[in-house]
């Protein structure tokens, strides 16, 4: 039984099959998507309890694609994933609507806490 549906939303293909092997195991229902414009059409078929979005990608970087995802649904919580830990980005990030941050490289036990409390508060809405 799937504990979460998780959006990955990345465009390096090792960090999404990394992070959707590590999730899948946790027992999440995982989709990975390889782009912005992928994860706004993953939404409405998907139905995510949460998002992990990536801050630096081609064609729509990870700040516009949550713009776009806040504007959509704007209770879905989105975790933002930054090889950037500089604190004018994430708070940046936060005050657009970021749920949370995590930086790269990842500390998968962090990432499962943090995954596991937004799909429970998003569960609970």
């Amino acid at each position: 039984m799937s504990t979460g549906k998780v959006l990955i939303v990345d465009d390096e293909l090792e960090v999404r099959q990394i992070l959707q092997e590590f999730l899948a195991h946790k027992g999440h229902e995982v989709y990975a998507a390889g782009s912005g414009p992928e994860a706004l059409n993953a939404l409405d078929t998907f139905k995510p309890d949460v998002v992990l979005l990536d801050v630096s990608m081609p064609e729509m970087d990870g700040v516009e694609t949550l713009k776009r995802i806040v504007a959509l649904q704007p209770t879905l919580p989105v975790i933002m994933v930054t090889a950037n830990a500089d604190v004018g980005i994430t708070s940046k990030l936060l005050g657009l609507g970021a749920a949370d941050y995590i930086p790269k490289p990842f500390d998968l036990e962090y990432l499962d806490q943090a995954v596991s409390i937004q799909v429970s508060a998003a569960q609970d809405r």
